[in-house]
């Protein structure tokens, strides 16, 4: 099937517009050019057939039939036969998608095509529904009365219906199932009072065929839709009548329908974007030279090193590897037993990388990712997925400088999440020229713009950094923008970094889904992190991962991991009535002996408290000690300085920090001060103490703040899980994390077995809202607003940013919207608004005390004398929001 069927199925379908647009862009209501209705399509299969190309879809397909029709009793051949008609049914998605447009009043009123009659039979301009009922009927006629073999009709009628469904949506996001089952069920239809914007099922189809418009057979009656319907009910796994289907199909059909509607979405995009802004489409861009890439890669210093030692020594002997007094033997025999096993392993698709703090795991990972891509030609896509955006960061500066040099390359990798502007070709990840555009004209330049618009709604890039909000949004998300890239996850190597910051009350739906998404999209999963759960226990029977390491404990219990650092629990044992004093006493052991010191609390309050009483507290003064404070409320710059001054000073110097310091910051600390929380972030910190394991190392925990009050609903934080009972401080010198972890995975199971139970009649309902909403990393929080502190600072190449400028360009372009071309304003205001970030602060409505402001835009309020809000150059939160309000990172 092609888009010429329809010349068979529209009378005069040439007279039927899809688009229009001014012939002079600066005249919005002078003469129109128009896109008929088969261009239209045209343009939009053959998007459709190249993204399916791209991304070898036929192969997805067929892994997608395998696994749902493997229990089924049916010949080969014609199980074959019933993969045909399936992809010819995939196919005329793009073709019947916008076939709704000859609705009479969508072309008099959108269109204001002059060719076209008004039909009263119509009501309103909608043509997406009408467009899933044509397909409906069209597919409904040729499998069910023209295809003979019953049981090959069992097989295909339930797709009938996902296919329709995607048609309905393509211009929303995916909701539930149901509501477009209410829609076609004439019973639902007819019997309603209630009033809508779209004729009920049965009076379109009278409508349709009275026009004559539709030239096809339009027999669509009750009983079409009741079997319809019911060939969805009967296949669910927890139907009514008893009838079983397996629990990973019911996520393949879940994960079906979303990897089809992002491929039309895209393919209708791209093809609305050639007629549009004149361009033409630019196939997907993916990383088909790796091997350019591995060969940058192999000749860093680091590289050398380690295959040298690789070729020399590796692998070393238990004996030996318990007496090596250099870290850089074990990061690297963690290394070549890592891709060792990956040689051995690549065909599989779930990888866990469980090794100690400072072991490498970046370097190892990356080198896993390279590796995979060169024994499976079909890999072309790497995501680095992080749980901040300071550790995106990080990566960032690690990637430029190994690749920076190479503009071929760098201008391949982009960050992706909040705080980075759209990606121009001509510019590193960090906004920083790498190359010089062309001189162009107008025209030219704002189809360039387009062109970015488009390659970050579709994440078309070969290397993607991003954290786990982002990637889960494209995973579970029910929105349009969510599932725009869901198809780029396709032959893609992802690694997933310290998972265990996931709340873990989802850890089972977590497993579950990636398990079966990744077999299906031929996505290689590398799942890593210091204290890493086998979340193998949680997926009931699911194939199982590897293990790149085959007992990670042999290195996490050589003397170089486990006793680099000293842990002492005086200070949590021994608990004063004044806390801060208790501490400050503690500390003065250290002054005078040139030693970092870090010290972490969980809640902002109490770390803001601390370091003003140091700062503040004549002793230290006398001792002119260094004293810095790092929060998540620190500008990327501010967080610049003060790790940068940590880590070239040789003089004793004091850093207090919250949370953010735990994971993957580069840090190597002597002496650490820790407020208990979670084992999993107790071993985090100890990370950053005498991290090159050259020196001696002291951890001392404490309690002032109780983590349960920061860790809601996380039973890492329960007491018998955390250092105040005796057995977990054991596990944690002896760094047995399996058998913490089992604990927390029998508890994690059993309580989570209703809400799984949930998650699963949800996959199995299709109901695409519950399944995103319930798989939310962060819970939205309503109360939340932002506040812009316009200040002078300077960013972190050292440029002076001038705040209240800043405003002043945001709202001269908010003022632009329509003035200028959509994709040059969305890229001008994601560069506007990445600089925006290092004004903007998150305060709770409720705590908000603050009387007069400048402006207000949206959920931002625009404060120009931001300076008072900051005490020794820190922001001073509770001159916003009091005493309650946020106190997290």
């Amino acid at each position: 099937m092609d888009y010429k069927i329809l010349n068979d199925l529209i009378e005069n379908v040439d007279k039927y517009k899809a688009h229009r647009k001014p012939k002079n862009e600066e005249e919005k209501d002078g003469e129109q050019i128009y896109e008929t209705l088969l261009e239209h399509t045209r343009r939009t299969e053959r998007c459709f057939n190249e993204f399916w190309k791209a991304k070898k879809c036929d192969d997805v397909l067929d892994r997608f039939c395998d696994v749902l029709w493997q229990d089924k009793v049916i010949k080969k051949k014609d199980i074959e036969e019933a993969k045909i008609i399936l992809k010819e049914m995939i196919e005329a998605i793009p073709i019947f998608h916008d076939l709704g447009k000859i609705n009479p009043n969508f072309q008099i009123e959108k269109m204001e095509n002059k060719e076209i009659i008004k039909d009263k039979n119509f009501i309103g301009t909608k043509h997406s529904f009408i467009s899933a009922i044509l397909y409906l009927s069209y597919f409904r006629n040729n499998i069910m009365k023209k295809i003979k073999g019953r049981k090959i009709k069992g097989l295909l009628k339930e797709f009938i219906l996902y296919h329709a469904y995607i048609i309905e949506r393509h211009h929303s996001g995916i909701n539930k199932i149901n509501d477009f089952i209410g829609k076609i069920n004439f019973k639902i239809n007819n019997n309603s009072e209630q009033v809508i914007k779209e004729l009920p099922i049965s009076k379109l189809i009278e409508a349709i065929t009275k026009s004559k418009i539709y030239l096809n057979d339009l027999s669509l009656e009750e009983g079409d839709t009741d079997i319809i319907i019911a060939s969805f009910e009967d296949t669910k796994f927890m139907n009514k009548n008893g009838k079983q289907r397996n629990r990973e199909q019911g996520i393949y059909i879940c994960i079906y329908i979303r990897w089809l509607y992002s491929l039309l979405v895209a393919s209708d995009y791209y093809a609305t974007s050639e007629f549009m802004n004149n361009g033409s489409f630019n196939e997907v861009e993916d990383l088909n030279n790796v091997q350019d890439w591995i060969n940058i890669y192999e000749n860093t210093g680091l590289m050398e090193s380690i295959r040298k030692y690789q070729n020399e020594i590796y692998p070393m002997s238990i004996e030996n590897l318990n007496k090596a007094t250099n870290i850089n033997i074990l990061r690297s025999e963690i290394f070549c037993e890592a891709e060792e096993q990956i040689k051995n392993n690549y065909q599989e698709n779930i990888f866990y990388l469980e090794a100690p703090t400072g072991s490498g795991k970046s370097n190892t990972a990356m080198n896993l990712s390279f590796k995979l891509m060169s024994l499976n030609k079909d890999l072309c896509k790497i995501f680095w997925i992080y749980p901040f955006n300071t550790l995106v960061e990080q990566n960032l500066d690690t990637l430029e400088n190994i690749f920076g040099k190479k503009e071929n390359i760098i201008s391949k990798i982009a960050v992706i999440n909040s705080l980075t502007p759209i990606k121009l070709k001509h510019v590193d990840c960090k906004g920083n020229t790498i190359s010089e555009n062309d001189e162009a004209d107008e025209n030219s330049e704002k189809s360039v713009y387009r062109q970015f618009l488009l390659d970050r709604q579709f994440l078309n890039y070969p290397m993607i950094l991003s954290t786990h909000v982002s990637l889960f949004n494209t995973i579970f998300g029910e929105s349009q923008q969510n599932l725009f890239g869901f198809y780029q996850l396709i032959n893609s190597v992802i690694v997933l970094d310290e998972i265990q910051s996931y709340k873990n009350s989802i850890w089972t739906e977590i497993i579950c889904f990636l398990k079966p998404l990744a077999k299906l999209f031929n996505m290689k999963i590398i799942i890593m992190s210091a204290t890493l759960p086998n979340l193998d226990r949680l997926s009931q029977g699911q194939s199982e991962a590897i293990f790149l390491l085959k007992d990670s404990n042999k290195f996490f219990k050589t003397d170089c991991f486990k006793n680099r650092v000293q842990l002492n629990y005086d200070l949590l044992d021994n608990q004063s009535d004044d806390k801060f004093v208790q501490l400050k006493e503690h500390l003065k052991q250290y002054l005078d002996k040139n030693k970092k010191i870090l010290i972490e609390f969980i809640k902002k309050r109490t770390a803001n408290d601390f370091w003003m009483n140091l700062v503040e507290d004549e002793y230290f003064a006398e001792k002119n000690i260094k004293i810095e404070y790092l929060s998540g409320d620190d500008s990327l710059a501010e967080r610049k300085r003060i790790l940068d001054e940590v880590k070239n000073t040789k003089k004793t110097i004091i850093l207090i920090a919250t949370q953010v310091i735990e994971a993957g910051v580069d840090l190597d600390m002597d002496i650490g001060y820790k407020n208990i929380s979670k084992l999993d972030s107790e071993e985090q910190f100890i990370g950053r103490i005498n991290r090159s394991c050259k020196r001696k190392g002291i951890t001392y925990f404490f309690k002032i703040d109780d983590a349960k009050t920061i860790y809601k609903n996380d039973i890492r934080v329960d007491s018998e899980f955390t250092v105040e009972e005796e057995n977990m401080r054991e596990i944690l010198i002896n760094k047995n994390f399996g058998d913490y972890y089992n604990k927390i995975l029998d508890v994690t199971k059993k309580n989570n077995k209703a809400t799984f139970k949930d998650f699963l009649e949800n996959i199995a309902d299709l109901n695409y809202e519950r399944i995103a909403k319930n798989m939310k990393l962060i819970d939205e929080n309503k109360n939340i607003v932002q506040v812009y502190l316009a200040r002078t600072i300077k960013d972190v190449n050292g440029n002076v940013i001038n705040g209240k400028e800043i405003w002043q360009q945001y709202i001269n372009l908010l003022k632009m919207r329509y003035s200028m071309d959509y994709a040059e304003w969305k890229v001008n205001m994601s560069i506007i608004t990445s600089k925006m970030n290092y004004f903007i602060y998150q305060v709770n409505k409720a705590n908000l005390e603050l009387k007069e402001y400048n402006d207000k835009m949206g959920n931002i309020i625009y404060i120009e004398d931001g300076d008072k809000y900051f005490k020794k150059d820190k922001f001073n939160r509770e001159m916003l929001q009091g005493v309650g309000g946020i106190d997290f990172i």
